[in-house]
């Protein structure tokens, strides 16, 4: 149904003559020697948006053109199932007679709904640089990035002190955002990797490998074989963010004559 609304939406928009920033809306074509340079969203690190909490993250387009830059506009970002954010206006500041950088930000509010599940994944920016002498320049594609759900893992089932050879079950719980309800809710078929860190080293060793059930939980059965910390750590995918649980510590004593 949300997508049905957003098709008569388009439709609603062409008809009144406004301008909508999504691909298939837009239809002038480049002119001129205008060129993007480079586009620049969030420094090139990934978004990550959990189920409630807005996000602010910047949005830098390097143009070039003979007579100078005047402004980008207009500008906004897509993704798929038709997500459309709305960047805020750019301010363009040369760095030399034909090179200026523009910059803005984009706010995603997932409590206001600005994004659902459906629309994690690879977004794009579509932008107009318009030249101080008329000429211009069109992308519908002119810069890709990642916007994901954010992700947990917590961990349980170490105890605090075991034999050197004891069976451990150890759990974990791996859970992502759901834009749709504004929850955190168990991932099914997520991987994650149970790690272990001996006392006194920083280095961390997979010791097992989990895919998630459908309540996203995660088990493995590993041997006490030191002291030392575990911990789960998922790295995603494309639509999901890496996770790591807080360390689970065990004290683990050597069998008698070691």
């Amino acid at each position: 149904m949300r997508k049905r609304i957003a098709v008569l939406c388009v439709a609603t928009v062409l008809a009144a003559g406004a301008v909508l920033l999504v691909p298939t809306v837009t239809t002038d074509t480049s002119q001129g020697d205008t060129r993007v340079l480079g586009i620049t969203v969030n420094g090139g690190r990934t978004i990550l948006v959990g189920p409630t909490e807005p996000v602010t993250f910047p949005l830098e387009v390097t143009a070039e053109d003979g007579s100078g830059i005047r402004s980008v506009s207009p500008i906004g970002v897509w993704g798929p199932s038709y997500g459309v954010l709305k960047a805020s206006p750019m301010k363009c500041t040369p760095t030399s007679h034909t090179v200026s950088v523009c910059r803005g930000t984009v706010t995603v509010d997932p409590a206001r709904k600005d994004v659902y599940n459906d629309e994690a994944g690879t977004w794009f920016v579509d932008l107009k640089v318009n030249a101080n002498d008329g000429d211009h320049f069109v992308g519908q594609t002119a810069g890709g990035f990642s916007l994901k759900r954010a992700a947990r893992i917590s961990g349980y089932g170490v105890p605090p002190h075991a034999d050197e050879g004891r069976e451990l079950t150890v759990k974990g719980w791996l859970n992502r955002s759901f834009w749709s309800d504004n929850k955190y809710h168990g991932y099914e078929g997520g991987t994650a990797y149970l790690q272990f860190r001996p006392h006194g080293s920083s280095h961390w060793t997979t010791v097992a490998t989990a895919l998630s059930d459908p309540t996203g939980t995660v088990t493995a059965r590993v041997r006490a074989s030191g002291t030392g910390e575990f911990q789960w750590y998922s790295p995603g995918d494309k639509w999901t963010g890496s996770a790591i649980s807080p360390p689970l510590t065990v004290t683990v004593a050597a069998k008698p004559g070691r």
